[in-house]
Formats: structure tokens, C-alpha cells, sequence
């Protein structure tokens, strides 16, 4: 039930005068509705899509290293790509919002055939078509649009800095994809060298087994040996191609799985001091891009409250007719301007409903950033933890294990010159070993920094590598230029 009172003018109906006034004022209406700001949102174009499908971008560079895997573009990326569709959505809802505080410019009009009745002025006129243009306006509702704008704005930024946290996340993603196809490659190729000699000292039982100078036993079990190790080899191989697989989906180009992989040299990490855990915890809290876009969200649902709460206040605007008639008539005006005041007495409890989802959704939002406080409390804590481990006790391992490699091979190499050895024994192989042994504990190392910037929000190319951040321009391509 709505009470409205209008304050409408009256004018006499001079058609020519009148005429030209309405038309200045209505254009000048039309130009402030047409003119009327929008944001305009810096995103690169979206990706081709054919038959439903994503079209592959530009191929992977050949050979992939480190620096291609942090430069590399993913706005194709399927995940990147979700978190920008919740983006556009989040900014096509704030366009609808602020639409309710623009002017609305309507075109109606009827063409219609009567009867004149016997009292009507023109009897003889059976046209009675009618066009009109309206004009309407919001002038004042309390504060209640402002507040729902306010709200529509905090969750359009808080998306914004969930896609620029996807896309991180993502490029870690890609990171360790890198790694685990290195990985993959490194523990085939120790296998490779391991299966070798084993096969060597299987044929040679083979060949002391039809002298007669070995056992059906000692043959079995040089055999047993070698199958296991041919196994786990083709398992590795098998894994080559799973880990390639996985880089190319999280690339973003599915079609296209990298052959060559170029080594990053990452051994400046174990120079690199751990932060404190308090200091980390501190910088995290501030700085974390998931955590920051839950409190626009909060922000968001206290606007929302706001505006709820003033769901039963009045509000008024002002309205613009200018109408033509073929049929002139005592109550047909060609020009009406007036203001109206609206103040909704009842609205069945809807004011209510208002106000209690906007507390719930607060109450959520709420819930769901203290729990992720409490995870970036206990993620930085891990953190540093890991850090500090594989700078200290994962160095000495790497540098005990290249230290036995070196002194094995050397000895047997010796021992093969001194042709009291027919092979080298297993010391390629144990060469493979640390240098896989290096690998794992240097990507782990790695991958740890990287999630450190992830917390932080600081670029990989900066803590990994020590470059200046190239990629200010991708990481923030939706910055608004209003």
C-alpha cells in the first residue's frame, strides 16, 4: 500500500511555445541520461571460443624454462577464466544497480479507433492515437541508494581481487607443473642408468649360468632385480608424459605438451633467510589478496544492512511527460512536470527479510574470515618451518649425498683403470640419484618462496628469482579507470 501525492503544473496550452520549451528541456534530460558515467573496466579481450570450446593461444615456447613458465600469459586459462567470468558479473550487477539513480527516458504510444458518445466534444473524431515521451529522475531516498551502490562496489572489488588471486594461484599451479616434469625426466633418467647395469650383470649371470659357474638362485635373483627396476622404469616413463600432460592443461593449451625443459638455477634460495614467523603472520594478515577480497565482501554486506534498514523511508523523484493527441480533451495535457513523493506504510514483513539475509550473509562472511585468518596463521607458520628445514638439513643432504657420488665414482673409476673392475659399477647411477636428490629438495624449496609470495602478494619473479615485477600491467588489468 503506497501513498503518493503529485505536484504537478499546469500550463496553458500555447502548442508552438511549448513545444520548443519541452523539447530544450527534454534534451537536455536525454544528453544528462546518455552522459551519465560509467566505469570503464581495462580487461584484456576475451578468448575465442568455437563449437564451445576454447581456441588454443600461441604455443608454448620451446625450450620452456623458468622465465617463460612466470611470463607466461593465462587469461586462457580455464580457472583464470572462471574468476573473470565472476568478475564481469560482479561488474554487470553494480551497472544495474547504479542504473536505478539514472534517469529513465520512455517512448509510449497507442493507436486506437473510438465511438465518440453524445456528450463528447469532438463527435465526429474516431481517432484517438496518442505519443508521449517521459522522463523520470530519483532525486532523494535516504541514503538507500548510496548504500546499495556502496555495496555493489565492495563486491565488484572484491571479485577483482579474487581473479588476481586465481591468477597467482594458477601460475603457482604452473610452477609446480614445471617442476614435476623436470622431476619426472631427472628420476627416469637415474632409472634409465640403474635398469643398465642391472641388465649387464643379469646377462652376465646368464652367460656364468651355462658354465656352470653360478646358481639357478644367484640367476633369480639378478633377474627379480632387474624386473623391478624395468618396472619402476616404466612407470617413470609413463610419468613423463602424465606430468607433460598436466603442464599443458594448466598452461591453458591442451593440444600443445612441452618437449624441452630448460634447468632454472634456483641455488640462490639456500642463500635466502626465512622470515620471522610473527613478521610473516603480520604481513600475510595485511596483504593476503583472499582474505582482503572477503573484507570487501564484508564491507559489502554492511552496506547491504545499511540499506536494508531504510527500506520503509520515503524517497522522491521527479517525472517529464510530453504527450501528442489526435483527439484534444479537458484532462489531455501535451506537457506535465512534476515531483512525487512516495512512503511505503506496509510492505507484508519485506523490510524484515531484508534485514535478516543481510545479517546472515555478514555472519558468513565473518565466519569465513576468521577461518581464513586462522589458516594464513598456520600456513605462514609451515612456512617458515619448511623453509628454515630445507636451507639447514636439506643442504647438508644434498652436499653429503654429491660427496659420496663424487668419491664412488672416482673409486670405481680407479678400480676399472686397474682392471680389477669390468664396469663402473653403480656410480653413474648414484650420480643420477643426487642429482635428483638436489632437484626435489631445491623445488621444494622453491615452491615454498613461491607460496610465500602468494601469501604476500609479492611477484615470483621478485622472490624467486630476484627480477623486477614484469607483470603489473597482467596482474592488474582490471584496475578501473572511471
Amino acid at each position: 500500500m503506497m501513498a503518493r501525492r503529485s505536484l504537478d503544473g499546469c500550463y496553458p496550452r500555447r502548442r508552438a511555445d511549448r513545444a520548443r520549451g519541452c523539447c530544450g528541456v527534454l534534451a537536455a534530460c536525454l544528453t544528462l541520461a546518455v552522459a551519465a558515467p560509467v566505469a570503464a573496466v581495462d580487461l584484456p579481450p576475451p578468448p575465442d571460443v568455437a563449437d564451445g570450446r576454447l581456441i588454443t593461444p600461441e604455443p608454448l615456447p620451446q625450450p620452456l624454462g623458468i622465465d617463460e613458465v612466470l611470463s607466461l600469459p593465462l587469461d586462457s586459462q580455464y580457472g583464470v577464466l572462471a574468476a573473470r567470468s565472476r568478475y564481469e558479473q560482479r561488474a554487470a550487477e553494480r551497472v544495474l544497480t547504479r542504473s536505478d539513480n539514472r534517469p529513465e527516458v520512455m517512448i509510449d504510444g497507442r493507436l486506437r479507433y473510438v465511438e465518440p458518445g453524445d456528450l463528447a466534444t469532438e463527435n465526429d473524431q474516431h481517432d484517438d492515437h496518442r505519443a508521449g515521451l517521459s522522463i523520470r529522475q530519483k532525486l532523494f531516498d535516504f541514503g538507500r541508494q548510496q548504500d546499495r551502490e556502496a555495496a555493489a562496489t565492495a563486491r565488484l572489488e572484491g571479485a577483482r581481487l579474487a581473479l588476481l588471486d586465481e591468477r597467482k594461484r594458477q601460475r603457482l599451479e604452473l610452477l609446480r607443473a614445471y617442476f614435476d616434469v623436470l622431476l619426472a625426466d631427472q628420476r627416469y633418467q637415474a632409472l634409465n642408468e640403474r635398469m643398465a647395469i642391472l641388465f649387464i650383470r643379469y646377462d652376465r649371470a646368464q652367460d656364468r649360468r651355462e658354465l656352470g659357474q653360478t646358481s639357478d638362485y644367484d640367476l633369480a635373483r639378478f633377474e627379480s632385480d632387474y624386473q623391478e627396476v624395468l618396472l619402476e622404469r616404466a612407470r617413470a616413463d609413463a610419468d613423463r608424459r602424465m606430468s607433460r600432460r598436466r603442464l599443458a592443461e594448466v598452461a591453458g593449451r591442451p593440444d600443445q605438451l612441452p618437449r624441452d625443459l630448460k634447468m632454472p638455477e634456483l641455488d640462490a634460495l639456500f642463500e635466502r633467510e626465512a622470515p620471522a614467523v610473527g613478521e610473516l603472520i603480520e604481513i600475510a594478515l595485511a596483504e593476503d589478496l583472499r582474505l582482503n577480497a572477503l573484507r570487501q565482501r564484508y564491507r559489502g554486506s554492511e552496506s547491504d544492512l545499511a540499506a536494508a534498514r531504510t527500506g520503509n523511508l520515503p524517497s522522491l523523484h521527479a517525472e517529464i511527460n510530453a504527450d501528442h493527441y489526435t483527439r484534444e480533451g479537458a484532462t489531455r495535457d501535451p506537457f506535465r512536470a512534476g515531483v512525487y513523493l512516495e512512503f511505503p506504510l506496509w510492505r507484508g514483513g519485506a523490510r524484515n527479510g531484508e534485514i535478516r539475509s543481510a545479517q546472515a550473509e555478514r555472519m558468513a562472511v565473518v565466519a569465513e574470515m576468521a577461518e581464513r585468518e586462522a589458516m594464513v596463521r598456520r600456513y605462514a607458520t609451515e612456512l617458515v618451518e619448511t623453509i628454515r628445514l630445507e636451507r639447514s638439513v636439506g643442504r647438508s643432504r644434498i652436499e653429503a649425498l654429491e660427496n659420496y657420488a663424487e668419491l664412488n665414482f672416482t673409486r670405481n673409476q680407479t678400480l676399472y683403470q686397474m682392471e680389477k673392475a669390468t664396469d663402473l659399477g653403480d656410480a653413474m647411477a648414484q650420480m643420477s640419484r643426487a642429482r635428483l636428490e638436489r632437484m626435489t629438495i631445491t623445488f621444494d624449496l622453491a615452491t615454498r618462496w613461491a607460496e610465500y609470495a602468494l601469501l604476500t602478494d609479492q611477484p615470483l619473479e621478485a622472490v624467486l628469482l630476484g627480477q623486477p615485477d614484469d607483470s603489473s600491467g597482467e596482474e592488474n588489468v582490471t584496475e578501473e579507470t572511471s
